[in-house]
């Protein structure tokens, strides 16, 4: 009997304390249903119930009392993001991609101090890029592909120091590549394929020896290809095509047996590559991958 009743009360703990976790607070709850009534929510293809418990939200990841993760992506959102989800302090994932959203990136969501993931790709979003990153030192993905964002890629990314996937391609972006790329040392993924940058690329890309991807491919760069490719060990895709490279020097020596895809403007370069599916451009593709792969 002793026992049994010590293993209802444990029982009922467990019990209230998933249910109280699952709750969250008043303010944040406001968050969630501003930002539903600011993307039309009624118009999702899987819509929220507001009358029942936000944990059984579509999307909605609670813990300990808190929204960590908002994960929308391809669910006919259209409106706006408003910037009250900077109020959700502990959020760590923001997948809004695939859908049909406007207006600017809130610069909120760069101040989160526990935000990991931000994809926004697939939208129509516009205006410029947060110019301060210091404060979401956590954030590894940064993905926003696709959509129509204007200005220069701002320095102040250089302080995301975790960062492995910066994706902003297909956008409107302009200017010189700022330097201070380098200093992402975890980069993975460097995707601005089909932006308006220009200039020499004065990074020395072996500083960063962990990509595995680099499209820089439909921009108008000039001058050498930039230093450091061949010593990249890991490049798997790696997209020069669509600039003014006047020399390709810089890559002579590249390891071609790790490559997936390889594509310049050289086409006696290319035949070096032959063996490779240069139609195989994962980065010129990205516009269609599905973010559930």
């Amino acid at each position: 009997m002793k026992n049994f009743l010590k293993y209802s009360l444990t029982i009922c703990f467990l019990i209230i304390y998933t249910v109280a976790t699952a709750q969250i607070s008043n303010k944040e709850k406001r968050v969630l249903i501003d930002f539903y009534e600011q993307t039309n929510g009624k118009d999702w293809t899987t819509t929220w119930d507001l009358s029942s418990s936000a944990s059984n939200w579509h999307g909605i990841t609670i813990k300990n009392g808190y929204v960590t993760a908002i994960e929308l992506h391809r669910n006919n959102l259209t409106g706006s993001i408003p910037e009250s989800l900077g109020k959700l302090e502990k959020l760590e994932i923001l997948n809004l991609a695939m859908n049909s959203l406007k207006g600017n990136f809130p610069e909120q969501l760069v101040q989160l101090k526990n935000i990991r993931t931000i994809q926004l790709e697939m939208n129509g979003l516009s205006g410029y890029l947060p110019q301060d990153y210091s404060n979401c030192l956590q954030l590894e993905n940064l993905i926003l592909f696709n959509n129509l964002f204007e200005g220069s890629l701002p320095a102040g990314i250089s302080a995301l120091k975790n960062l492995k996937v910066l994706n902003v391609s297909g956008n409107y972006l302009v200017g010189q590549l700022p330097k201070e790329i380098e200093q992402l040392k975890e980069l993975e993924v460097f995707g601005i394929f089909g932006n308006k940058f220009q200039g020499v690329v004065a990074i020395n890309f072996a500083k960063l020896p962990k990509l595995t991807e680099l499209s820089l491919a439909y921009n108008n760069f000039e001058g050498a290809t930039p230093e450091g490719i061949k010593e990249l060990k890991s490049l798997k895709y790696l997209q020069l095509q669509g600039n003014k490279f006047n020399s390709f020097k810089s890559i002579f020596g590249l390891d071609k047996t790790t490559l997936a895809t390889f594509h310049t403007d050289d086409q006696n370069l290319n035949l070096q590559f032959k063996n490779f599916d240069v139609k195989n451009t994962r980065m010129a593709n990205t516009k269609f991958e599905d973010t559930d792969n």
